[in-house]
């Protein structure tokens, strides 16, 4: 993991990704207790205007250029993890990543998403595993739930967290 980290630093170093924090499960690493995990998810900043088609054409030719061009899923291959640059596109993950926490992995200095805005991309995305991570974080209490229910008011997920809770609780 730390060449891999290391290689994301030097792609926001260059130029070619801007502020970026890890999310997903190794982001949920720092909360709750581990999940197995096949790849790494790096939300990124990318300016753009709004009538401009964002490509990750930059990135991937800054990866290509220190020899990452192999695939695996939705994941380049860097070092040995697959990772999946997501662009943060909604109000939430682009606040998200402004509200990133500093950290260290393997004793490099990296921004992760606090636990707040993982549960809350949970419920924004939805999907199965995303649910399960979710029941993880609210049995577990590892989050600041004042924080947490404010993120959710003010991006209108508090109906869809009330209905996946219901499931939880029956």
């Amino acid at each position: 993991m730390k060449r891999t980290l290391q290689a994301i630093n030097k792609l926001k170093e260059k130029g070619a990704i801007g502020d970026y924090a890890i999310g997903g499960a190794v982001a949920s690493f720092f909360y709750v207790e581990a999940t197995l995990t096949e790849d790494l998810d790096v939300f990124i900043r990318i300016d753009s205007r709004k009538d401009e088609i964002v490509t990750l054409s930059q990135l991937f030719d800054s990866l290509a250029e220190e020899g990452y061009k192999e695939f695996k899923k939705e994941g380049i291959i860097i070092d040995t993890w697959p990772v999946q640059f997501l662009p943060a596109t909604t109000e939430l993950e682009i606040e998200a990543l402004k509200k990133a926490n500093k950290k260290i992995i393997e004793g490099e200095e990296v921004k992760v998403l606090s636990a707040e805005y993982l549960m809350a991309i949970c419920i924004q995305v939805g999907r199965a595993k995303d649910k399960i991570r979710l029941d993880q974080f609210l049995s577990e209490k590892c989050f600041d739930e004042n924080f947490f229910y404010d993120i959710i008011n003010r991006h209108n997920l508090t109906e869809r967290y009330n209905k996946i809770k219901k499931v939880f609780e029956e």
